[in-house]
């Protein structure tokens, strides 16, 4: 009798009508499903694609060494991501394990944090897909307005991506495993193409462009650029948020982690060495100025009417990347709803599946929302996206430097006995000097200089985003009760 009693009194304290209403379907996602999500999210041909341009422009032709230089920026906070989830996986990741180790307030500002973070990524997908979308209108030769072919692209695939997500973790990450396996193959037959083409032209091939006397714009553009190579890396954490949904999540999600992070690393600077080969520089500009993803009449050099391939990969990477935002940002929201902190109709889940229905329509309706708004203030489809991008990057920081300082204090105070000084103090302190260090540098001074239309203009909207973040925390935290704590966070911590 006591224990029924200990039972209701418990499950009165998490909010729920019984101890499993509040947790996603487990055992679903396997270790390649995992890979499938870092790999996917951050994508071999749009990372390389969406990003190769702008950071040629920005700069110089110097791309291989930016791709490195995130990954070593990033790698302190993806052991600090493999250490966590070694020991405590949860869909809230963050937000769970310094609302564990702080207080539920600090927790639901990580979250929010995180949840900006994961939706600004979204956000950036449809616009590069309506970029793509245009330049395929323009191949077939369509005529159609190119703000109205911007808008009709965005909104098919958000529509698409809504539909899959709709259908569950399991459906969606079969498909990123097809369109990551795809894009992959077009990246490496490109790049093959064109080492081909250049091994027949004197000194077409050469390693100018990782030499650090190639960076033509000096220390102030190598960190704005640095924005655009976090970029290209930015979700891979969203396997955290599968933690819940996964088989074995403690083993593989920390293998999986560092694993993808130095191999797509490695994949795109060995590939954006062959595309910073493909162009003299200034072409590259003149693209960029013009408001045109570069790769594609690249392709066109190298591929002729082959060049379409490139566009149709776009489409399948992109939506593959877009499918693993939505997942991750859905799952914080609904971490978050779960925990009391955001409306309960949040923490709703839908049919045998489980899937989080409310939080995902919500994460592909502000993607919807503000990427249109974005394409009627702005005008140009490529502004938007490097808007986006540069915004996405300060929370982003944000986020890993949470997740380092959640490193220390959740091995302090929750797991004293495990302990160690190298993985739990000096790895993630080196993480949030990183991290700080890219806010100032590429974030305020690289963006405070740049024109107010795509620099100044995003960091005003950044800070204030940010103390609006606040206040919501200081009303819940004041004006109604502390968030629960005993809300399911999935799996137990060992």
């Amino acid at each position: 009798m006591a224990m029924i009693e200990d039972k209701i009194e418990l499950l009165k304290m998490n909010g729920r009508k019984d101890d499993t209403s509040a947790r996603l379907k487990s055992d679903v996602i396997g270790p390649w499903g995992l890979a499938a999500l870092v790999i996917g999210v951050t994508s071999p041909a749009i990372g390389l694609f969406a990003t190769w341009g702008p950071i040629e422009a920005t700069a110089g032709p110097i791309a291989p060494l930016v791709f490195l230089a995130a990954m070593i920026i990033i790698l302190p906070t993806v052991l600090s991501y493999a250490s966590l989830n070694r020991h405590a996986p949860s869909a809230g990741a963050v937000s769970h394990w310094l609302g564990t180790a702080v207080n539920p307030a600090t927790g639901m500002a990580a979250g929010l944090v995180m949840i900006c973070y994961l939706l600004m990524s979204a956000i950036t997908v449809p616009l590069l897909f309506a970029l793509f979308f245009r330049d395929m209108l323009g191949w077939l030769h369509v005529a159609i307005p190119g703000m109205t072919a911007l808008v009709t692209g965005l909104v098919i695939q958000s529509g698409i991506v809504t539909w899959i997500c709709l259908r569950g973790a399991e459906a969606s990450i079969k498909t990123t495993i097809r369109l990551t396996l795809l894009e992959t193959a077009v990246v490496l037959a490109l790049s093959i193409t064109i080492l081909w083409v250049k091994a027949g032209q004197p000194g077409g091939i050469n390693l100018g462009p990782i030499s650090p006397g190639h960076a033509t714009q000096g220390l102030s553009g190598f960190w704005a650029a640095i924005i655009l190579g976090i970029l290209a890396f930015s979700g891979f954490d969203v396997v955290a948020t599968a933690a819940e949904e996964s088989r074995a999540p403690r083993e593989h999600i920390p293998t999986v982690l560092i694993a993808a992070v130095v191999g797509m690393a490695l994949f795109w600077a060995v590939n954006a060495w062959v595309l910073t080969l493909s162009a003299p520089p200034g072409e590259v500009e003149k693209y960029n100025a013009e408001g045109l993803t570069a790769i594609t009449p690249i392709a066109r050099n190298y591929w002729g009417w082959g060049s379409v391939v490139v566009i149709g990969t776009a489409f399948t990477g992109l939506t593959a990347i877009y499918i693993a935002s939505v997942q991750g940002a859905s799952r914080v929201i609904f971490h978050l709803a779960r925990s009391g902190v955001l409306p309960a109709p949040f923490a709703g889940l839908k049919g045998e599946k489980r899937v989080p229905h409310v939080a995902v329509v919500f994460a592909m309706l502000t993607c919807v929302a503000m990427g249109l708004l974005s394409l009627a203030i702005l005008r140009n489809g490529l502004d938007a996206f490097v808007w986006w991008s540069s915004a996405m990057v300060f929370f982003a920081a944000l986020t890993f430097t949470a997740v380092n300082v959640a490193n220390i204090l959740y091995f302090r105070r929750i797991l004293p006995e495990q302990f160690n000084a190298i993985r739990h103090l000096v790895v993630p302190s080196v993480g949030i000097i990183f991290n700080f260090y890219l806010i100032y540098a590429a974030f305020f001074s690289a963006l405070w200089s740049a024109p107010f239309r795509t620099g100044r203009s995003i960091v005003f909207m950044c800070l204030v985003l940010l103390a609006l973040l606040l206040l919501i925390v200081a009303w819940v935290r004041f004006a109604r009760s502390e968030p629960k704590t005993r809300a399911p966070s999935g799996i137990e911590p060992r």
